[in-house]
């Protein structure tokens, strides 16, 4: 069993990752706050070392930024792998206090569109049948 500390993030280390994984290209770290004001450039700053030291992104590149070079960062996860290992690293272990059903539940009570992820749970369920 994963450690707790591994895979979770803080409210503004998500912030940071969101940024770089919407973004969808490496930033240096004055450019995040630009997406996302409400993060000081000394937040962002102290978030991508912790980042950085934990393995969740890396430096890409040394780019030119004004008459400066800097660092530019990427993810080395992506969002579905962090949520992957987030779940099975913080939940899965409980569950011997949530039987059987009671993820797809809590799922289900927490979804915005039913519907849609029925539809999804259906094909992803005759996929892995056809397996």
């Amino acid at each position: 069993m994963a450690k707790k500390e591994e895979f979770a993030l803080s409210k503004r280390e998500l912030d940071v990752m969101n940024v770089l994984w919407e973004e969808g290209k490496p930033l240096i770290a004055s450019e995040i706050p630009e997406r996302k004001p409400e993060l000081s450039i000394n937040t962002v700053q102290s978030v991508l070392k912790k980042l950085l030291q934990r393995g969740f992104i890396e430096v890409a590149q040394i780019v030119q930024s004004g008459t400066v070079l800097s660092r530019s960062y990427s993810p080395v996860i992506t969002p579905e792998e962090y949520a992957v290992k987030y779940v099975t690293s913080e939940i899965f272990p409980y569950q011997k206090m949530i039987v059987g059903t009671g993820y797809l539940s809590a799922l289900f009570d927490s979804a915005e569109n039913d519907e849609e992820l029925i539809e999804e749970l259906e094909k992803f369920i005759q996929q892995k049948k056809s397996q």
